[in-house]
């Protein structure tokens, strides 16, 4: 036995006996790389398990359809989210709430951010214009109250009710809309930038009796003629063009159409305004709102009518498809960054104002607009863009990442996504992040990047490598949505902890996630695809719930719920 023991001690005293700097260098590194994700596990940013069932589906189906999917939060035998719960402040807290409306948005914003903790007052949200390279106007809640009183009144008094509003992304966009809630009136949402004959058509197709709309962007001769039901237009100006005279009535109308300057109607009727805005029991109720959903720039559109119900609906079901932590707050910025025509976009806007979130607003919102250009004197924390807009930065930035630390820097993070974990700033990343977009004045402030797919509007595809790598460049997470022009806000959006990378899929969409809260979905067989077939059910995407215009509506494309109950294109 001691012979043993001298001989394995030789052994020791030979193999120390070349140890020198190098080798303990080699050793520590040997150590380093086994003991380090010992010692510094990270968990995943959610349990796998609720990535691998995302959904619920019935027990039951009908013939000829699949099974009927909801989200996790409203289970089957529950009602769909229907509203925002509002509560008035002198409310007791185990009190039930009403679903509201766009009027207790305002009134929310109007209020103030208030703390459940104690009644103390925290900091209300912002709304800012950013105008130009350098400008940004914050505007007073209290200006922004009266001017609703102030344009609200003026229309009514002219007996119209129908008010279109052809606008790009403007303060002047959202008072009208919340003139015409306060006012009983019935908004019209115009796409912006179109061709004026498709303009001068909807006008005449929607049976506006009023035109709120940017001064010259239309020829005043020809919406006096061919639009019947006019009666009053109201001309947003801008402060460079306001020294000329935008009273004039349109030619060959006599007295039927009357033209109003926006900032002249305030500027007279200012000091005899009150900020205070009717009750809900003063006011008028809100009539629906009423939007152009079209497949193309320029296309004559389909015109759908929402309720405010399917509104608050969608409104509330996007503010609760966020986890508590992640959730809108009056720390955040949020910059819709496409237009407020399309009710994904306004719904987020909403969601946001009622949070008591600051908003930021450009008038350059648009499908396809470079981020760059719009945040450059802005710190966003938020962004809701358009598919093409997210296509374009991600063809922007991923070919900069061409030396080789940049690579590997870029594939630490991918392989921590893959992980299930989204990459935090390190000592590593500070020494050699990778190549990160140029969105925002403050790097590193986005936190949430929503992204929409039209149906049937030619929205570029998105994969979900290309989504990953949106996560990389950005520092944000991503959520990938599904919209369609009968349903308010999204039919479906991504989890915002689904970083899956879906190798092989490559040139197809990603798959868009779970049904909101206000929404349920279900396939429906059609003439090549059935939803009893082997393997996952396909067929066409039906939504019904109260987000839903009418309650139901068929989107016309073909669908598939996979084995984690997210929906995807087939």
């Amino acid at each position: 036995m001691s012979n043993i023991v001298e001989q394995l001690d030789a052994k020791i005293s030979a193999a120390l006996s070349g140890w020198n700097f190098y080798t303990t260098v080699l050793a520590l590194l040997v150590f380093a790389y086994i003991a380090y994700p010992i010692i510094f596990h990270d968990e995943p940013d959610t349990h796998p398990m609720l990535l691998a069932r995302q959904a619920s589906a019935s027990p039951v189906r009908q013939p000829g359809e699949s099974a009927v999917y909801r989200s996790l939060e409203v289970p089957h035998g529950y009602p769909l989210k229907t509203g925002l719960n509002v509560k008035e402040p002198d409310a007791p807290k185990w009190s039930g709430g009403r679903d509201g409306d766009l009027r207790d948005i305002w009134r929310q914003v109007a209020r103030g951010a208030h703390s459940e903790q104690g009644g103390s007052n925290v900091p209300a949200g912002k709304i800012l214009t950013v105008l130009g390279k350098e400008d940004v106007k914050d505007h007073d809640v209290g200006d922004v109250s009266r001017e609703i009183n102030i344009i609200g009144k003026h229309i009514r008094q002219h007996g119209v009710t129908r008010v279109a509003i052809y606008l790009p992304n403007s303060i002047e966009f959202l008072s009208t809309v919340f003139a015409c809630a306060f006012y009983g009136l019935s908004p019209i949402l115009i796409p912006y930038n179109q061709p004026s004959n498709v303009v001068l058509e909807l006008l005449q197709k929607t049976s506006a009796e009023c035109l709120v709309a940017a001064a010259g962007a239309l020829p005043l001769a020809d919406v006096g003629q061919r639009v019947s039901s006019l009666k009053e237009i109201v001309w947003v100006v801008e402060k460079s063009s306001r020294q000329m005279d935008w009273h004039q009535k349109p030619e060959g109308t006599g007295n039927r159409v009357g033209v109003s300057v926006w900032h002249d109607l305030v500027l007279d009727q200012k000091r005899t305004t009150s900020v205070e805005l009717p009750t809900s029991e003063q006011g008028s109720k809100p009539a629906n709102i009423t939007t152009i959903w079209q497949k193309k720039q320029g296309a004559m559109g389909e015109v759908i009518e929402f309720t405010h119900q399917n509104m608050v609906a969608a409104i509330a079901a996007q503010i609760s498809a966020l986890p508590a932590r992640q959730r809108m707050s009056p720390s955040d910025l949020f910059l819709p960054a496409d237009a407020f025509t399309h009710t994904y976009v306004l719904t987020l806007t909403l969601a946001a104002l009622f949070s008591h979130a600051s908003v930021a607003i450009t008038s350059v919102a648009s499908p396809g607009v470079d981020l760059s250009l719009v945040t450059r004197n802005i710190a966003p924390t938020i962004i809701v863009a358009s598919a093409e807009t997210a296509a374009s930065l991600h063809r922007a930035t991923h070919p900069t990442a061409t030396s080789g630390l940049k690579k590997f820097a870029y594939y630490t993070e991918t392989k921590a996504l893959a992980g299930g974990r989204m990459p935090t700033d390190t000592l590593l990343t500070r020494l050699n992040a990778p190549i990160r977009a140029a969105v925002g004045s403050t790097p590193g402030k986005l936190r949430l990047l929503f992204v929409s797919e039209r149906v049937g509007a030619g929205s570029p595809p998105l994969t979900s490598e290309q989504l990953s790598d949106l996560r990389v460049f950005t520092g944000a997470r991503v959520i990938y949505a599904l919209t369609a022009a009968q349903v308010a806000g999204a039919v479906s959006q991504t989890s915002i902890f689904d970083y899956r990378r879906e190798e092989g899929r490559s040139g197809t969409h990603s798959h868009f996630g779970v049904p909101l809260s206000s929404v349920e979905v279900k396939l429906v067989d059609t003439s090549t695809h059935r939803t009893t077939d082997k393997g996952n059910p396909e067929g066409e995407i039906t939504v019904l719930g109260p987000a839903v215009a009418g309650g139901k509506a068929a989107l016309g494309v073909t669908g598939t719920f996979r084995d984690d109950h997210t929906l995807a294109y087939v």
